[in-house]
């Protein structure tokens, strides 16, 4: 049923994604992405930075809890936004995966899933304060508008649900999991792994670092920001420089926007029309901004086909890691 509904979620996504595009003068879009030339590989090279800053602040939460390396993570992230960008999966499969990958390279596994669980939360949390920050940039370029106001209102919808998350991480419902993992094995034996996560204990352990997890919180941050240089470079090459303000508009709000169309994998179509929206805003046509999403998906498939491929490897071939990493200590 989880699996139909995804792919009817990627396919009414792609139909929407070429008919954005065709409707719009494809030839016309390509050119506009054409006319960026070297800056696509700085576009890349910055969402490389912005990834390696989400993989430090994963191993941040962890500390010498786990002593692996920063490079470690970092690996593992590029994993986790790969099969979340390119794959028909909702966007937490990759994260799904990356825990269980952090399990094979030593960690305990509940410890790797509770960092799994911390790492998404504060990851959600800074991206609501950055969307935040750039609703704020709309507000005072455009004042008490309807369209601040209806944005405003989708990001406050967003609060209890992150609020939720962190409740049901620090009250110990986490603890559930491993009771009824535990009636499980009691009873179909085998179906569950014999030893409980104690995915609770694990929490406790990384929420009791707070100078860490404020530590990744800040790395986070700077991520989110990486972004409005790619923003920036990009409509300067293409002839339709934007201040910092607005490339904050534009990636922070965009960036919101694709979050929020998680059920569709890699928010296609999504994505397009809400630069669509905002770029509207700042007198981009529809055209140039279908080719900044373009651009914008550029680094998923440069970095995300390597990050396919290192998976596959780690899976089916089993290879070791150097034993530089496996000495080294986030």
């Amino acid at each position: 049923m989880i699996r139909s509904t995804v792919l009817l979620a990627l396919l009414i996504g792609i139909i929407a994604f070429v008919a954005v595009l065709v409707s719009n003068g494809f030839a016309d879009i390509l050119r506009g992405v054409a006319a960026i030339g070297w800056g696509l590989v700085v576009v890349v090279l910055i969402r490389l930075l912005a990834l390696t800053c989400a993989g430090v602040a994963w191993g941040l939460t962890l500390g010498h809890k786990a002593s692996r390396p920063f490079a470690l993570y970092v690996g593992l992230r590029l994993i986790r936004e790969a099969i979340n960008s390119l794959l028909p999966a909702v966007q937490v499969g990759g994260d799904i995966i990356g825990g269980r990958l952090l399990a094979q390279f030593g960690v305990p596994a509940g410890l790797a899933g509770a960092s799994i669980l911390v790492d998404l939360l504060l990851q959600t949390a800074t991206q609501g304060l950055f969307a935040v920050t750039g609703l704020m940039a709309l507000w005072l370029a455009f004042g008490d508008t309807p369209v601040v106001r209806e944005i405003g209102g989708g990001l406050i919808l967003a609060v209890p649900a992150v609020g939720g998350f962190f409740l049901t991480q620090r009250l110990g419902l986490f603890a559930l999991v491993d009771r009824g993992m535990g009636m499980i094995q009691r009873f179909l034996p085998g179906l569950v792994p014999e030893r409980p996560l104690d995915l609770q204990a694990g929490l406790r352990a990384i929420y009791a670092a707070h100078g860490r997890i404020a530590g990744a919180c800040i790395v986070h941050s700077i991520g989110w920001s990486c972004g409005i240089l790619e923003i920036w470079l990009a409509l300067d090459r293409m002839g339709q420089p934007v201040s910092f303000a607005e490339a904050l508009v534009l990636e922070s709000l965009g960036q919101a926007v694709r979050s929020a169309a998680f059920a569709v994998p890699g928010a296609l179509g999504i994505q397009e029309g809400g630069f669509i929206l905002l770029g509207g805003l700042f007198g981009l046509t529809p055209t140039t901004a279908l080719s900044l999403s373009l651009v914008k998906r550029l680094p998923d498939l440069a970095i995300g086909l390597p990050g396919l491929a290192a998976w596959q490897m780690i899976e089916f071939r089993r290879i070791k890691l150097p034993p530089l990493l496996r000495r080294g200590g986030a």
